[in-house]
Order: structure tokens, then sequence, then C-alpha cells
């Protein structure tokens, strides 16, 4: 039964049901996404949530998609590729490396800058008169040397305008320190051997002390320090052979060590320039021209070879002292010199070389690319004649034996080919077929005027020609699908041997190992001298 009551204090129209009706059907309605939601009411309200979770898609990428979505690589080269200088435009332009090997010639407005991460040591010095020619004098510091600063002995042979140009001069640097190092890099240490750690880092510049003597006779075309003694022996561009003992001379300079004051090393360091000593104590005239090539017997010492420009190559060697002192601390003795060979058509002798091993065998570059063996105990012909370039009358400028793989040689001519023999492949008894060489770099577009072997690593070759210096080693071997494949790139074809560039000096003509610091390098050109440690040797 259902009734109605009044309220109290109610009229007739408010009312209230005792029992409550159901409520209203509530109608669903369809979302986007296809879902059925129901409509909101008064009885049916939604809470809404002002930080409501948001939650994002996890992407799955196939194994053969992620080398799509990985971002591009940072370029990374070693010092060859990403060399020791680079280029500018204008101030605040974008620097590049740059070789020139692969780039493109520099435009006036466009200079070289040094990067010094690619060096562990480096060093220039410009000097009063450019040289052609140096060497290194052995020292009684040890062999193998690593600590720093460094300190080293070199005689160089100066070309230039009259008697005061033509010098013959003894130089004393030291202090060499490493390249100053990023905050980053002192902070790290972990890169830092047991050796380094002991070094004596400053910032003071390198000294330089000199002692010059008077080159009787021109400017010097090559000179080479005897590997036993400090005799130097020089060619003149006069046609003349002088012998210098430069005992007396590091003597004085050992006692006036540190004493000196003045312009040095980059215009920075010390330098004292010693009282002008006196000059050869033999002179040669007896070949008539003027010549280059020029070497010192590793193996018979005092013996040396000379040859000139009309392809005459004569022997030197030292017979028994007639005074005293004896020849063991003054080897002033007779020098026997005999004519032993005469190229045909007079072919100019660019370079000779001792062999490593025997004492009467040695090798000669000449004009015209003719690379031959001589023995001096056959006069008159060599043993082996090969024809060493990519074309006809393409010059051999420079050769150069390795001293630990005795068989191999290498010589650098003048179209810019650098080569390397194996001597066995090259046969004898008047055989017509021509060897090729073991390698070949033809990438050099200037002539190369000197080539070494490291002193210690027996594939490691450094080279020069006139726009840097460059470091090969041999060891590394090319893939064949990289042999295989044709190279549109400019950077592809920087050879995968070539290690280190070093740019930056003007007709660079003769480059060195330090046969004591492992891996130190010297280098003359026009524009001066230059010390260094490449940082990935």
């Amino acid at each position: 039964k259902k009734s109605k009551r009044k309220s109290k204090g109610s009229d007739d129209n408010d009312t209230a049901s005792a029992v409550t009706s159901p409520p209203p059907l509530r109608t669903p309605t369809t979302t986007t996404d296809g879902t059925h939601e129901l409509e909101e009411t008064l009885e049916n309200l939604r809470f809404e949530d002002p930080f409501e979770d948001q939650f994002e898609e996890e992407e799955f990428v196939d194994d053969d998609d992620e080398e799509d979505m990985k971002p591009a690589a940072e370029p990374t080269s070693t010092p060859a590729q990403q060399p020791s200088t680079a280029t500018t435009t204008t101030e605040g332009a974008a620097v590049q490396g740059w070789t020139p090997l692969n780039s493109h010639k520099l435009s006036q407005d466009e200079r070289l800058e040094i990067n010094e991460e690619a060096y562990t040591m480096h060093h220039a010095l410009t000097p009063e008169w450019p040289s052609l020619s140096f060497d290194f004098v052995t020292d009684k510091l040890g062999s193998n040397r690593t600590r720093f600063p460094h300190e080293c002995l070199a005689v160089v042979g100066t070309s230039g305008a009259g008697d005061d140009g033509n010098k013959l001069m003894l130089l004393k640097l030291s202090d060499l320190n490493r390249c100053s190092k990023k905050k980053d890099d002192v902070d790290d240490g972990s890169d830092s051997d047991s050796d380094s750690e002991s070094d004596e880092e400053t910032d003071d510049p390198p000294t330089l002390e000199h002692l010059s003597l008077s080159h009787p006779s021109g400017g010097v075309n090559r000179l080479r320090v005897m590997p036993e003694k400090p005799i130097v022996a020089t060619w003149s561009d006069a046609g003349v052979v002088h012998l210098f003992d430069l005992q007396s001379q590091l003597a004085l300079l050992e006692r006036n060590a540190g004493k000196g004051a003045g312009a040095g090393m980059s215009g920075a360091g010390a330098a004292a320039s010693l009282r002008q000593s006196k000059g050869s104590f033999f002179d040669y005239e007896g070949h008539g021209c003027e010549g280059y090539a020029l070497d010192w017997s590793k193996v018979s010492p005092g013996r040396l070879v000379t040859g000139d420009v009309q392809g005459a190559i004569h022997v030197w060697d030292v017979e028994a002292a007639t005074h005293t002192p004896p020849p063991a601390t003054a080897p002033r003795s007779k020098w026997s010199i005999t004519k032993h060979y005469q190229a045909n058509q007079s072919q100019s002798v660019e370079d000779l070389q001792w062999s490593p091993t025997e004492a009467t065998v040695l090798a000669a570059g000449e004009c015209g690319g003719m690379l031959k063996i001589y023995d001096t105990r056959q006069k008159s012909k060599p043993m082996i004649s090969v024809s060493a370039t990519n074309q006809q009358n393409i010059d051999i400028n420079v050769i150069a034996w390795n001293h630990h793989v005795t068989n191999l040689l290498a010589t650098g001519c003048d179209d810019g080919t650098l080569s390397v023999w194996d001597l066995r492949t090259f046969g004898g008894g008047g055989s017509k077929k021509e060897p090729l060489p073991l390698a070949r770099f033809t990438s050099h577009a200037k002539p190369i005027t000197s080539v070494e072997w490291h002193p210690t690593d027996e594939s490691m070759i450094v080279c020069s020609d006139e726009d840097a210096t460059f470091v090969y080693d041999l060891s590394i071997e090319e893939e064949e699908d990289a042999k295989a494949k044709p190279t549109t790139n400019p950077e592809e074809d920087i050879p995968p041997q070539l290690l280190f560039v070093h740019c930056g000096s003007q007709f660079t003509k003769e480059v060195h190992w330090h046969p004591q610091i492992p891996s130190m390098l010297m280098t003359t050109s026009q524009t001066g001298y230059s010390l260094f440690i490449p940082s990935n040797l």
C-alpha cells in the first residue's frame, strides 16, 4: 500500500517519496577510439585528475633497422688524415685539415696553423742563412732517451751570400720540452707512463748554443758526420770536399754550457755564439766539379765515398797516422783516395750509400733513373745495374739502405715516387728482366728530397718533398677490397701506410731521425729547422 503524508511546515505541493523510484536509465555514448562510455549525469559524475599519468608508447626496432636509426658517427682519423696543420680563410672561420697529398692549393688568403695535439714535442728555429744539409752528432747522454727535456747536437752547413753566409755550424739544443698539455689531459693522468711522471715539466723556452766554423770554399751542398768520431765531411758547390775535426769545438761548447744569452729557438730562447773556430783540416779537389753524394761506412771506420755531377765515384781509405797524437784521439792521418768508377754518359751521381753489413759494397742512385750496386774489389763497372723509376730519364735523387733488413733499399725520385726494393730480386749476370718494387708510393706531387729508415724500427721510413715531411709504416698492409675498389674521395687516396705529415716548411731539403732519441725528427728547409716527435709514434 502506498500512502502520502504531509510534512509539517510544508504546503501541499512539497512532497517527498517514502520509497524512491529507480534512477533513470543512462544512455551510453561512443568515444573517438571506438569504446563505449556512459553519459555523465548527476548520479554519474566523472572525476577528472589534473595530474593524470601520461604514458609513452615504447618503440620496438628490428635488428635490420638498427643501423639506419644510429646517429652519424664523428669522423676519426690518424694524424696522416687529420694532419698536423690546418687552414683557415678568415678570422672566425672553421678550421679544416689540410695535407699536400690530396688537398687544394693554398690561396693567398689561407694560412697554415700547427695542431699541437699531433705532436709530443715540437720546436722551430729560424736561422740567419738557410741550410741544404745537416747531420746529428752522437753524444754521451746514452741511447733510447725518453725523459724530457731533451738535448741534442747537430751540425748544419749554410749557403748564403758571400763568405759570411757559408759556414759550418755546431748546434747544441737543450731544454727541448714536450708540447703543453691541455688541462683535461693533465687531470686525467691515465695515459702517462712511469717515465713521464718524473719529467721536469717547465714552460721555459729551449736553449740554443752554437759555434761557427768558416767553410773554405763556397756553400755546403751536403755534409755527413762520421759515426765513430766527430769528423764532418762536406761537399762544397765549388767542387771541393772538406774534412773538419769537431772534437775541440765540442769541448769548447761543454765549457761554455749555459753561459750565453740572446735570440734562440723561435726567437724566445737563450743562445750563445762562441768564438769563430778554424776551418777544415783536409781538402780534396780531385773531383774537379761539384757534387752531392757523400757517405761514411758504418762497417769500416773512416772509409768515405764521394760522387760528383759528372758521374765519378771516389773511395777514401784512411792510412796509418805518421804523427802524434794517434788517430784514436785526433784522426788526421793520411788519406788514400781512388777514382773507382765513372758513370756512362757522365750521368750525375746524386746519392751514395755503403752497405750496412759489407765493407766493400755500396749503392749509387744516378740521374736517368739507374740504381747500381758496386763492389770496390772490382773496379770500373757495377755488379748490378737496374732501372728504378716508373718512366725513363727520371732522376733518382736520394737512396737509403735499411740497417736492420739489409736486403731492403729505398729510392726517392724526381717525379715524387718513393719506392722500396728487395735486392734479392735484382739478379745479376746481365739479367735483362727489370725487378718490381716491394712498395711504391706515387701520391707525392713534388720531387723527393730526402729519405731515411728509422734507426730502431725496421719497417718505418721517413721522406720529404718540397712541401712536407712524411712518415710511413710499411708493416701496414692494404686490404684486398680497398685495392680493387676505385676511389673518388681524395681522403681515400692517402696510403694506409702513411702515419704522419709535418707541414709548414718551405722547400724542405733533408730530414733525419735522431739516433739516440726515439722517433725524434729534424728537418731543414728554406724557412729554417724543425725538431719534433709525432704523437702517434
